[in-house]
């Protein structure tokens, strides 16, 4: 059989890089097969690319590859669009900004219609003014900064900020548990519960009117035993039965030990998503008095009547999550998260019969009442959701839904909220 120049000349290049993948890594390999494969498919559909920009390695590889996860099985069950097949190519941006600059300038190169990432903070920033001049609608899952979208008319959040997620805990002290007592206890020189605490307190100042004062204590300590133990005295002292504490997992093991010690174990405690991390579950298991709501996407239903939290989307992706990945393997609310921006995207792709990236950002800002995992999906006009918030709690050592406001959060403008802070690798 003769081999033609075209065949000659695509064999050459598979053995150029089965040399150079002994020196580079995934991200090069994504970015010849793209080129080089895809666009040239004879498949009966054409192909179109959604770019997956996440950190896979470094300090926030755990929440990056949670979110791909969600984004990949998304994918395998929606895997094409109006006539189109619908491919993933993913970069790393290695949890550091350096290189996610590297990533995002090689992603754009692949031409996407859309982009999903990042989970960090820094690296979202860090990537948006590239995302913009493209012309290409991005999404976050969870990054939860202000000016990730305040700034880029291209940029949407798949997730609530921390403002939103404070308002949310106040109905739930306010109105739910019908608290006038609520105290609250944060950590010194601690930006990156700010905005939480601001919401909070914003919304039970609102609840409760001017003439009357729900926040009865309010402090902020060292994370030191000692001053954990004068604050608890004081929000018992305060009469207290709601008590906000914005302490790390290690802290919150003593604060609640104290807490059980002091016997106030009647008091509910609210505190930040991160209390949803497998190690603060972990932590909880050595107290299991002690009741603790925060604002989290649990997709797993609690038996204390929120069945009707979970959507229809939600209970496919419990169950082709499960197939794909184990009945071992919990999905986070980062999984949830990732694949909820697969769907918005495609969606807006559909509602938009365009590929054009301005299209399908007008068509992202005119999503009305999509129903996701984590719920229902409208944008406001700068690209953030309003949305009800999802609380959760630990019971039977697993986070499971507890509470979803009965009022949509909407995000504050910029120069109402305090930017938050990121631990990425600069």
């Amino acid at each position: 059989m003769r081999i033609g120049n075209k065949s000659k000349f695509i064999i050459c290049l598979v053995m150029v890089l089965a040399f150079t993948l002994a020196f580079s890594g995934c991200t090069t390999f994504d970015t010849f097969r793209h080129t080089y494969f895809e666009e040239g498919s004879e498949d009966s559909m054409p192909v179109i690319t959604i770019g997956v920009f996440e950190p896979q390695t470094g300090s926030n590889a755990s929440k990056g590859r949670d979110e791909i996860k969600g984004i990949e099985l998304a994918n395998s069950i929606y895997s094409n669009v109006d006539g189109y097949k619908v491919v993933i190519s993913k970069v790393d941006t290695q949890s550091k900004v350096s290189a996610a600059t590297t990533a995002i300038q090689g992603l754009i190169e692949m031409k996407p219609v859309a982009i999903i990432g990042s989970s960090g903070e820094a690296t979202s920033l860090a990537a948006s003014e590239y995302i913009e001049a493209a012309e290409i609608p991005a999404i976050t899952p969870s990054a939860t900064n202000p000016l990730i979208t305040q700034t880029n008319d291209y940029y949407f959040r798949a997730c609530i900020t921390e403002s939103q997620m404070g308002e949310g805990l106040a109905e739930y002290a306010y109105k739910e548990l019908g608290s006038r007592t609520i105290g609250i206890i944060g950590l010194k020189n601690d930006s990156s519960t700010a905005s939480v605490i601001d919401g909070f307190e914003a919304k039970i100042k609102k609840l409760a009117g001017k003439k009357k004062k729900a926040i009865t204590y309010t402090t902020e300590i060292a994370a030191t035993e000692e001053e954990m133990k004068t604050a608890l005295s004081e929000v018992r002292k305060s009469g207290c039965n709601v008590c906000f504490a914005s302490l790390g997992t290690e802290a919150m093991d003593i604060f609640f030990t104290l807490a059980e010690e002091k016997k106030m174990t009647e008091v509910t405690y609210l505190g930040t998503r991160n209390w949803g991390n497998p190690e603060f579950v972990q932590m909880m298991k050595k107290h299991p008095d002690i009741k603790v709501v925060f604002p989290y996407t649990s997709v797993i239903t609690s038996t204390a009547g929120s069945e009707d939290n979970l959507t229809e989307e939600a209970q496919r992706f419990q169950i082709e999550y499960q197939n794909r990945y184990g009945s071992e393997d919990i999905p986070s609310e980062y999984a949830a998260l990732g694949y909820d921006s697969y769907l918005t995207i495609i969606n807006a792709i559909h509602n938009a019969k365009s590929t054009k990236g301005m299209d399908i950002r007008k068509a992202m800002l005119e999503l009305k009442d999509l129903k996701g995992v984590t719920g229902v999906f409208s944008f406001d006009e700068v690209g953030n959701l309003i949305r009800t918030v999802n609380l959760s709690t630990i019971k039977d050592d697993k986070v499971v839904s507890e509470y979803v406001t009965k009022s949509e959060a909407e995000a504050k403008a910029l120069d109402d909220i305090e930017t938050t802070q990121t631990t990425e690798a600069n």
